[in-house]
């Protein structure tokens, strides 16, 4: 973003040509966007990156849906995951359920993403960062504009759709970043949890990167740590990959854990890490975690959420470092065996992904960013309501179920050759159930007396545990449906968006296909 005009006013652009402004181009703003053209709305979406489509078309593509398949619908799931599959055109493919598709390529993603852009006829502007206050002008409890490169956009409504929180905070609402303490909301998962640990060993020495100081907080004390952030890579084993490259600051030292967790593990190579996740049909793989020491990078993602966008640059620059090191470490490291080396060489980056990634051909150009902000809003979702059978709300937007999954926040040592992954909460490789259950509209705005003109699909209202479960693409979709469905009827009544009229909303949300209520929670 261009460095802001000083002594602009807001009022200098008396044109209203867009009805409301989103930020971010993920799959909630582009469902938001989509919403607001049905209703006869324009919308602006400005988007902090390059590129449309959000983590879906950067990386993240084997996606995990609801382990109730009918919880997943609305226009999310008919017309992107939809859309992807009529990309590929097979309805008998293993990745698909149903007509949606939920295994695929980036580059898919980024089309399908584009043409729902275009089809919602809604304007974006790429590489749009919010820096703070001083980029959003608030007149008593509405949002009257933002700043852009070009000047500033007026708007009646405005939607944080990004995965930063960026809109939402310069704008006042309330928010936390980390793990709540466990009295706060009476959650047993809640704040430091050091008996519901992972402890791998043995590692010596066990203090080295990327292991952290052991912790000084007691059991259930809350902090500002977030969990791990990674790059979802995708590899391919076509004739013409790219050989992993060799970073400019390449340390093989940083991947001793890894070496030792190989050997420990008789891992043979890299395919019996990664071949699992073949992103049919076009045979492509993604990366995750994969193993205790894998492509997570716990306690690097920490500084992220609040940080300035030079140190959030920072943050990534050291994903980076680390992801992209480790795949050449793979492939060529001399204390790996030959016949390991040479499975990991079978596999390179896409030349035909990532085309223009500021990190090089075939690599991510987004950091997968798993939790940032969280609205402090009218509702706060919390473990209570994950875990609760039955649990029904009188303003249902979506039903969800998945299991509560947070990746490792932190490692540090324990006794001479153990290291602690804190953070998970189940302490094993599984995540702890949940109940089916359903997402009230009062999770996506704020708090009466707050701001009266902005919903919040991605940063909604939620504690860190009640984060865990929901905090998945194909429902954030769903929930951008419904800040779209709820930013239009707050214009047309004009009334703040704390006054919404539940029956209006949930008859226009289940106009397109949302689902509101199961048999399964009666």
């Amino acid at each position: 973003m261009a460095a802001p005009h000083a002594g602009h006013d807001p009022a200098d652009d008396p044109t209203g040509r867009y009805d409301v402004v989103i930020y971010g181009a993920t799959l909630a703003g582009i469902m938001a966007a989509l919403r607001l053209r049905l209703r006869g709305l324009r919308s602006l979406i400005l988007e902090p990156t390059g590129h449309v489509g959000g983590i879906v078309a950067g990386g993240l593509v084997k996606s995990d849906g609801p382990n109730i398949d009918a919880a997943h619908a609305g226009l999310t799931r008919s017309r992107f995951f939809g859309g992807i599959a009529a990309e590929y055109g097979a309805a008998d493919a293993p990745s698909q359920v149903d007509g949606a598709q939920y295994r695929f390529e980036p580059k898919v993603a980024e089309r399908v993403a584009a043409r729902l852009i275009a089809e919602a006829g809604a304007t974006v502007l790429v590489n749009q960062r919010i820096h703070g206050p001083a980029d959003v002008d608030v007149t008593g409890r509405r949002i009257t504009a933002v700043r852009t490169a070009d000047g500033w956009q007026r708007a009646r409504f405005f939607i944080d759709a990004s995965y930063e929180g960026d809109l939402m905070a310069a704008a006042g609402v309330p928010y936390v970043v980390g793990r709540e303490p466990a009295d706060r909301y009476d959650e047993p998962y809640a704040g430091f949890q050091p008996v519901q640990a992972y402890r791998r060993g043995p590692f010596r020495p066990n203090t080295l990167y990327p292991v952290g100081p052991t912790p000084g907080s007691a059991a259930g004390e809350g902090d500002d740590k977030v969990q791990a952030y990674n790059f979802r890579g995708v590899l391919s084993r076509d004739a013409d990959r790219i050989p992993f490259p060799k970073p400019d600051d390449y340390d093989p030292k940083r991947y001793l854990y890894l070496r030792q967790l190989l050997a420990q593990r008789d891992i043979p190579g890299l395919s019996s890490i990664v071949t699992h996740t073949a992103l049919l049909p076009n045979g492509k793989y993604q990366t995750n975690q994969a193993l205790f020491i894998g492509f997570d990078l716990p306690g690097a993602s920490w500084a992220y959420p609040d940080g300035t966008w030079r140190r959030r640059e920072e943050v990534i620059a050291e994903h980076v470092r680390w992801h992209q090191g480790m795949l050449y470490w793979l492939a060529n490291d001399p204390s790996l065996p030959q016949s390991f080396r040479a499975d990991a060489r079978t596999f390179g980056l896409p030349p035909d992904e990532f085309v223009d990634s500021p990190h090089g051909t075939g690599f991510p150009h987004a950091l997968y960013i798993r939790e940032g902000r969280r609205m402090i809003g009218a509702k706060v979702l919390t473990q209570h309501d994950l875990r609760k059978p039955n649990n029904t709300t009188a303003t249902p937007v979506c039903c969800w179920k998945y299991g509560m999954d947070c990746h490792v926040v932190q490692y540090y040592a324990e006794g001479d050759d153990t290291i602690v992954g804190e953070g998970t909460l189940s302490g094993t490789e599984k995540n702890p159930p949940v109940d089916l259950y359903q997402i009230p509209a009062e999770c996506l705005f704020p708090a009466a007396g707050g701001i009266e003109n902005i919903t919040v699909p991605l940063c909604f209202s939620a504690s860190h545990v009640g984060y865990s479960s929901p905090r998945m693409e194909p429902n954030y979709g769903m929930l951008g449906e419904a800040c779209g469905e709820l930013a239009a009827q707050s214009i047309r009544t004009g009334q703040p968006v704390q006054d919404y009229r539940y029956p209006e909303l949930a008859a226009a949300l289940t106009e397109h296909g949302s689902v509101l209520d199961l048999p399964e929670l009666r």
